[in-house]
């Protein structure tokens, strides 16, 4: 099992309950049911009232390298990814 998990910080002037935002929000929850690969799925917005905490959350698993890769070039991914990279900037890591 790989394990994708993936932060988010919205960009100054970008508040959680902004229509971009839960469009976004909206379209991360919609992926599982897009793509074959995902064996687990859970994302959402940070409940840490911390300064230091990144704003948004996504923990993803697949059962190998493989499907997460071919998750990470899936249309339906980058439409998604499309939705973020003008509200936030992000960081991610994957174990095995």
């Amino acid at each position: 099992m790989i394990t994708h998990v993936v932060l988010l910080r919205f960009l100054p002037g970008v508040a959680p309950d902004s229509e971009a935002a839960l469009a976004a929000h909206a379209a991360m929850q919609a992926l599982p049911e897009r793509i074959a690969q995902i064996r687990s799925w859970r994302c959402g917005f940070n409940i840490t009232l911390d300064p230091q905490a990144w704003d948004y959350v996504l923990v993803s698993g697949f059962d190998s390298e493989a499907d997460m890769l071919h998750y990470f070039e899936h249309p339906e991914h980058l439409k998604v990814v499309a939705m973020w990279e003008p509200i936030s900037e992000m960081v991610f890591g994957d174990l095995g």
